[in-house]
């Protein structure tokens, strides 16, 4: 079966870390099935490319090709908007015509995220008649975002329900967003593919610590994932109890350091700094407890690594969270609600013995392996095109 994946959002130099849930998803499916994954540079307007090029790279039965295009701008606004978006387009499709000149027709097209590699999805389903699905990974659906879809202007919604619509099958990592968008855009039917994890390196490990360790993996956005509110939890927490640290794996800023001496609370709290995927994994091992306590989400993957090194998490029950938590594996609390998570991270360390964590571990490593994941796509792919 020949698949190719458009990608909205992928790992890149200039952005190592932008989509790489969605390069894991590739490596999952890897397992089952070449593919050839297409990105073309989105980083806008702001960025300017001095010449054409292409990255490409191959592993393990994935082929990444990585294009940025050339884009000066004239300093006009709206005719800035309007280069760029027709050599974006051209690009694309200049490379999918390259790739089905040399390759032939693909079976298949996985659109992940529809704005904008999902108007490619559409054109080739209209020259070729090649079906595609896609993945949205996007949390914009609920109105309180950062980047909410109800703000963005109608051309733009226009496109994401047409890209929708036209779709084979549409998938989500959650069924509460799933299910969200399935309503907005009165879809049939909505299928759920969760995020993957590298169990190979997400795994229990028995780490014997000084101090409970709690530990918050995220891009460290304050209104999101609420830091303030993790930070005020933490200095109550610390007039109640000795024994224990709070380790923030991200890019902290100054400003954040600052809030945390001023609080009193640097013998308490550590960075890292932004670090990479495997010392992510390794600082996960080394923690008691995951802590999420974001506005939004949909479905985070540092929730399932956590479970996958036999974590108990405390998140607040939004997006699809809740799919992926339960009594044996953690505590749920209410968006916003700091004396919840202040109750739930002491609850956690009193009640920490009842956790049985090389379960947790082997339930997550069954949910969310490349194995499990990789073969759910390799599946949804069967049953659109009829390969056996």
């Amino acid at each position: 079966m020949k698949i190719i994946w458009l990608a909205s959002w992928y790992p890149h130099p200039g952005n190592p870390y932008e989509g790489d849930f969605i390069q894991r998803h590739a490596k999952a499916l890897s397992k089952f099935s070449d593919l050839t994954v297409f990105y073309v540079s989105q980083d806008g307007i702001d960025n300017e490319v001095e010449y054409d090029q292409t990255i490409e790279n191959e592993y393990n039965g994935i082929r990444e090709k990585i294009i940025f295009f050339r884009f000066k701008k004239s300093g006009i606004a709206i005719l800035d908007k309007i280069i760029y978006n027709l050599r974006y387009y051209q690009t694309y499709k200049k490379s999918i015509r390259q790739y089905i000149d040399k390759n032939g027709k693909p079976d298949i097209i996985h659109v992940h995220v529809p704005i904008k590699a999902g108007m490619i999805g559409r054109w080739i389903k209209r020259k070729w008649g090649v079906p595609y699905i896609v993945s949205e990974h996007s949390s914009h659906y609920n109105e309180n975002t950062d980047d909410s879809f109800y703000s963005k202007s109608i051309r733009y919604r226009y496109n994401v329900k047409k890209i929708f619509k036209e779709a084979k099958i549409v998938t989500n990592v959650s069924a509460a967003i799933g299910n969200r968008i399935k309503m907005l855009f009165d879809l049939k039917d909505i299928r759920v593919i969760r995020n993957t994890v590298d169990t190979n390196l997400f795994y229990y490990s028995d780490q014997k610590l000084s101090k409970f360790r709690f530990i918050h993996v995220s891009t460290l956005a304050e209104y999101q994932k609420n830091i303030t509110g993790i930070l005020n939890a933490v200095t109550s927490l610390s007039k109640q109890r000795q024994g224990f640290e709070f380790v923030f794996v991200g890019p902290a800023t100054g400003e954040l350091r600052q809030n945390v001496n001023s609080k009193g609370l640097s013998g308490i709290i550590k960075f890292t700094g932004e670090i990479s995927y495997p010392e992510v994994a390794l600082q996960t091992q080394q923690a008691s407890a995951l802590v999420l306590f974001s506005r939004y989400e949909n479905f985070p993957c540092v929730i399932i690594e956590a479970l996958c090194c036999g974590l108990p998490v405390i998140a607040t029950d939004t997006g699809g969270i809740r799919e992926a938590s339960n009594e044996e594996n953690g505590i749920m609390i209410q968006s916003e609600n700091e004396e919840q998570l202040l109750n739930a991270m002491n609850r956690v360390i009193n009640e920490y013995e009842k956790y049985d964590r090389r379960k947790i571990a082997e339930q997550g490593k069954k949910e969310y392996s490349y194995e499990t994941i990789g073969r759910s796509f390799y599946d949804l792919y069967t049953e659109v095109t009829g390969y056996r």
